[in-house]
């Protein structure tokens, strides 16, 4: 199965090596970009245990929104090369289905040289194995084990009295421990609530009467920090743009995404063009990244509901 799409000179193409398969039986999806000029900048966010399908076997009752979890049985790899005058740029993974379904591949997300282009969508027919009647089937041979009666029970506690006598007081001893040790231990902070305390102890610091540059290259530091943490990702050595993309392929709205963009920008024009802000300007940004990491928490809890 072949899906094309084109894009200012770019051919994005999606393949699988199959049209049906087989519960538990893998096939191969690939991705493939082919353009005239050389590729110099390509970023794809791979997926590592999961690939995210759509179930479109029931598209009357429950549409094709359906999720439908793909086991990567090896990961993601990808390559450049050069056919004649076109540039290729393949990436492949090797997956496998455990429901028989029709399941939809979803439009993915690539950045060529700071644009962003989506593949095409593709489709695979996920099959259940035959049963084979030829073959016999064979009941399930139980066994049981007798229960010791109850004066063999009493006989054990009489001839081990002091052993058992010594391992109910280790026990009562080291769930006592085990009590009082969890009640010691305290809760420990989220990932929002150790986020915003970062900024609020930076905006209590008011470095920024010392030196402006160093608390806001801080304040684009904590950001960075928690997209990281939150998607597991790298971003510490990211542009603004591929962070962009990382925020739109995980549901955030294009408002937070436009706010997240002015709040990196705004460090860079202190830190490179000599832009002095407002101190009302300056709050109004440390305000913004709060609001940032409470939107991207609020819709991970609204996720996982």
């Amino acid at each position: 199965m072949l899906g094309v799409s084109f894009s200012f000179g770019q051919q994005l193409n999606i393949s699988l090596d199959k049209e049906e398969v087989k519960i538990g039986e893998p096939f191969t999806l690939t991705y493939s970009v082919i353009s005239t000029v050389k590729l110099d900048s390509i970023v794809y966010f791979e997926y590592n245990d999961i690939f995210p399908g759509k179930n479109s076997s029931d598209i009357e009752k429950e549409g094709i929104n359906v999720t439908y979890d793909i086991e990567i049985s090896k990961g993601f790899s990808d390559t450049n090369y050069q056919d004649g005058k076109d540039f290729i740029w393949t990436g492949s993974y090797e997956l496998i289905a455990w429901d028989s379904a029709f399941v939809i591949i979803p439009p993915e997300i690539i950045t060529i040289e700071d644009s962003i282009f989506i593949f095409p969508a593709g489709l695979i027919h996920v099959l259940s194995p035959e049963i084979n009647a030829t073959q016999p089937i064979y009941d399930i041979n139980e066994s049981f084990t007798e229960l010791p009666s109850k004066s063999a029970f009493l006989q054990f506690i009489k001839q081990n009295w002091l052993w058992v006598t010594i391992a109910s007081v280790l026990l009562i001893a080291v769930g006592i421990y085990l009590i009082r040790r969890s009640q010691k231990e305290p809760t420990p902070l989220s990932l929002r609530e150790k986020t915003l305390a970062q900024i609020d102890q930076l905006e209590k610091s008011r470095a920024y009467e010392v030196n402006l540059k160093e608390y806001y290259f801080e304040l684009s530091v904590i950001l960075r920090r928690f997209f990281a943490d939150h998607y597991q990702s790298r971003v510490m050595d990211k542009t603004t743009a591929e962070i962009e993309v990382i925020l739109a392929k995980n549901g955030l709205d294009k408002e937070m995404i436009l706010l997240t963009r002015q709040l990196l920008m705004q460090s860079d024009l202190v830190k490179f063009a000599q832009s002095v802000p407002e101190l009302q300007e300056i709050q109004n940004v440390t305000n913004n990244a709060r609001q940032v990491i409470n939107e991207i928490a609020d819709l991970y809890l609204k996720d996982e509901k």
